[in-house]
């Protein structure tokens, strides 16, 4: 071991392994600044998405929860509050509204915060406070829409039920707004102490209640929500992000696999620059090992002495690269929370853990061929330079690199179809380059007899040195099929965020709009300028029957629309964002000899029923019963923030119900105080402000994207590495040469010519490669890990041959520049 630590003194003073350890380390602390970045940002962005639904689980229901729950939090350290939200009439004077009140106990909310003011409908921050508590016993906060309604002020009593409570702050914002639609009407905050004086809940009231509980212990959590589980009852479920806001689940689970992706990729082009500086290293070592040799060292003692060499750099490396990785992620996490004023959670153990076991698997599995040849070098060595040593063969150290990246990508994505979809680009780009290298130097070996001046001399280098050139172009391919893989997947997965809550999206919805007061409501609308949706007629309806058959309990409990009342309407123009996918709308559509009204069903509900195109469906309003047959299927767009129905009716169908009328509209910060007058003149009509939620979402979507944006960025450093040590790689071979031709005469420029002319051939193909490895890539990706349409990306086939010859050319002359500018005789001198 002596012998070992002393070899590794002089190797890395004479400068030998400082290539390879500072590969090593740059590798360990790009890896491990991204994981442990991606590590605290993820729990973050879960923390503060959860701010949406006021903890990180709900479990809702109409009874209130099992008293031994938060006895078995406490114990178990998991946070926990409770909630109750009802509606009810509140009365100030002669005046009186159907309010949504919310009893909330201390502690609440778990995530996120009240936003509260002085100042109706506040806009400006100065105005605005974060309430660092509750409402005491006896107040209130109210909405801001509370106030004109009940023609109030801050100060003055309302009544909830049989008592009455002083309204002392504006609520501005909320947690667990997720779901507007269930709310009657404006908020009113109360203490859940004072619950039981209003006397408004009694036996058989329908009450929301809410037991909220959270913890940053995120394993620790798992366990009790898994213990949960089988504990509650019908009348209760599990609420968490994804199922109560299914916009903002779909965008963390997309970040979370480009996260991933990301320290996969990471991953990758260490192991290519580790790859490339063992290589380079072991063909520096073929003399020392020769002398070892004639001395009487056998292959094992070689080997032995390499291999502790390696681990103990391995160890240092890697160490010396997680603090270089901590410190990088502290950088990134400072000023992401500067922007956005939070504060990152800590990261686990896991992330340090894996970068220093991926520094050592990829310094041992990428090294071990390069190093594992060296006791076959011949003893004569020594004297003869010119003999041949045996290296690794290319596919055993591609075999070997592939299970390491493969087991590598696994530990760190726990995906198993983005292995498989990052190993068989790979595969597939070894295999490309491979044809594509052979037939460059088939082509160069005409170009050297066709051409002239540099470009000769750089197909002559490249048909001189057919193995690294093989090499560099699989290594230049790979770089940028994964740097333009992250880029392109990193910009689509932007775009298909910012489209989900465009700048004018409806933000508000009006509900419970009376027939006559229609054509008052858009005066009021076309005279504020204020532009909306389509207005649709709605009524409450309860399928009851198909095919003449009473729906089951089984089926009830499949499919929620059978559960509960629907919003149903009628049409005779299809919504922009509904397509028809089966049968036909009512323009060409025909009754059949039942004669019965035609229904539109929205598709995922009547795959989760099992409807087929001809049923016979039989709906409930409210007692008066009404038969209709299924006319079409349709697709229709959640997220379009306008109103959406499972079922639409054929129209004049409807006629002999009573139906209100529904609308969503757009209204800017500075229009906000429309709502005032619009509920002044119709108090019967139902706002439901979507603005704060869009807001939150926006907020969320902006803090992934940035966060995205700085792990491209490092992933960036981590390629520019990979190319400069495939650069350095051939470094020595062309300070020879580069000294021979400028002692027999050759003049600088041809000299610079050549090399950037053979390098941007390089940069060229590797570019070529690689946008075809990052298509199949990306197929891969967008068809089983990231679920987003398949589409291609014509532009970065041009792009990407073009920027691979400039950036790699340039790299290239920027390495090899002071070849020509130093003296032939130090040149010579320091290759030799």
């Amino acid at each position: 071991m002596m012998l070992a630590i002393n070899l590794l003194r002089r190797n890395w003073r004479s400068g030998e392994l400082k290539l390879l350890g500072f590969s090593l380390l740059l590798a360990v602390a790009v890896l491990s600044g991204i994981s442990i970045f991606t590590n605290r940002l993820e729990t973050t962005l879960i923390s503060e998405s959860n701010s949406v639904l006021g903890a990180d689980y709900i479990v809702r229901g109409s009874q209130p929860h099992n008293p031994d729950w938060p006895l078995t939090a406490e114990q178990e350290n998991i946070q926990h509050t409770q909630a109750a939200i009802f509606a009810s009439m509140v009365f100030a004077g002669d005046e009186m509204h159907l309010a949504s009140v919310k009893a909330v106990d201390v502690g609440y909310p778990l995530r996120g915060q009240f936003e509260i003011s002085h100042v109706p409908f506040a806009m400006n921050l100065a105005d605005i406070e974060i309430a660092k508590t509750i409402p005491a016993p006896g107040e209130a906060w109210v909405d801001s829409r509370l106030l004109p309604l009940l023609k109030i002020e801050l100060g003055d009593k309302v009544a909830v039920g049989e008592y009455e409570l002083t309204v002392t702050q504006v609520l501005i914002r909320e947690p667990d707004s997720a779901n507007p639609f269930s709310m009657t009407g404006a908020r009113l905050i109360m203490n859940i102490a004072d619950l039981e004086k209003t006397q408004v809940v009694q036996p058989g009231s329908r009450v929301d209640y809410q037991w909220l509980i959270a913890s940053d212990n995120i394993g620790q959590l798992k366990v009790f929500v898994d213990q949960l589980k089988p504990q509650l009852n019908k009348h209760q479920r599990l609420i968490d992000i994804d199922s109560a806001q299914e916009r903002v689940g779909r965008t963390l689970k997309t970040s979370h696999q480009f996260l991933l992706l990301s320290a996969v990729i990471a991953v990758l082009l260490a192991g290519v620059a580790i790859a490339i500086t063992a290589r380079q290293f072991s063909a520096r070592h073929t003399d020392q090992v020769a002398l070892m040799k004639s001395l009487g060292a056998g292959a094992v003692r070689i080997r032995t002495l390499y291999f502790s060499q390696l681990i103990l750099l391995g160890v240092i490396a890697s160490l010396i690269g997680l603090v270089f990785g901590e410190l990088l992620q502290r950088t990134v996490a400072t000023s992401l929370q500067q922007v956005y004023q939070i504060r990152l959670g800590e990261a686990s153990f896991y992330p340090y853990g894996l970068s220093f076991f991926s520094g050592l698997m990829c310094l041992v599995f990428f090294a071990l061929p390069a190093l594992w040849y060296l006791p076959t070098v011949p003893p004569l060595k020594i004297l003869r330079r010119e003999l041949a040593v045996n290296m690794p063969q290319i596919w055993m150290q591609a075999a070997l690199a592939l299970f390491a990246v493969l087991t590598l990508v696994i530990l760190f994505s726990r995906d198993l179809e983005l292995a498989l979809s990052i190993s068989g680009a790979l595969l597939a780009v070894i295999l490309i380059t491979i044809v594509a290298a052979y037939g460059l130097l088939a082509l160069s070996k005409k170009m050297v007899l066709r051409l002239g001046g540099f470009w000769r001399l750089a197909f002559a280098n490249l048909q001189r040195q057919r193995g690294q050139s093989l090499v560099q172009i699989l290594v230049f391919s790979i770089a940028i099929m994964l740097l333009f893989t992250l880029t392109i997947v990193r910009t689509s997965l932007i775009e298909e965020w910012r489209v989900q809550v465009p700048d004018d999206a409806p933000n508000h919805f009006l509900v419970n709009i009376p027939p006559a007061e229609l054509p008052q409501v858009q005066a009021l609308l076309e005279q504020a300028k204020v532009r909306p949706e389509p207005l649709y007629p709605m009524m409450r309806a309860r399928l009851t029957h198909i095919n003449g058959v009473e729906t089951t309990e089984e089926q009830r409990s499949v499919a929620n629309a059978l559960r509960r009342e629907l919003n149903v309407t009628w049409a005779d123009t299809l919504a922009a964002d509904n397509k028809i996918l089966e049968g036909l709308w009512w323009d060409q559509w025909q009754r059949s000899a039942a004669n019965l009204p035609g229904v539109s069903v929205e598709v995922d509900t009547a795959k989760e029923i099992g409807l087929k195109i001809g049923d016979k469906l039989q709906f409930s309003f409210g007692g008066l019963l009404l038969d209709a047959e299924v006319a079409s299927f349709r697709s229709l767009d959640w997220r379009s923030m306008r109103p959406n129905f499972f079922f639409i009716f054929e129209p004049g169908s409807l006629d002999t119900y009573s139906p209100t009328f529904i609308t969503s509209i757009y209204l800017p910060p500075q229009q906000k105080s429309f709502i005032n007058q619009l509920l002044l003149d119709h108090p019967t009509i139902l706002v439901m402000e979507l603005d704060r939620i869009i807001e939150q979402i926006r907020s969320i979507i902006n803090q992934v994207s940035d966060g995205v944006l700085l792990v491209l960025w490092l992933t960036l450093i981590g390629g520019c590495l990979v190319l400069l040590a495939a650069v350095m790689g051939s470094i020595a071979a062309r300070k020879q040469q580069a000294g021979l031709l400028r002692a027999l005469g050759s003049p600088r420029r041809l000299i610079v010519g050549s090399i950037c002319a053979e390098f941007a051939i390089l940069g060229f193909l590797a570019g070529l490669i690689a946008i075809i490895g990052t298509e199949i890539l990306l197929i891969s990706l967008q068809k089983f890990v990231l679920q987003t349409p398949m589409q291609p990306h014509y532009i970065y086939w041009l792009l990407s041959p073009l920027s691979g010859a400039v950036f790699v050319s340039a790299l290239g002359y920027i390495c090899c520049r002071h070849t020509v500018t130093t003296p032939p005789a130090v040149v010579l001198r320091e290759a030799a």
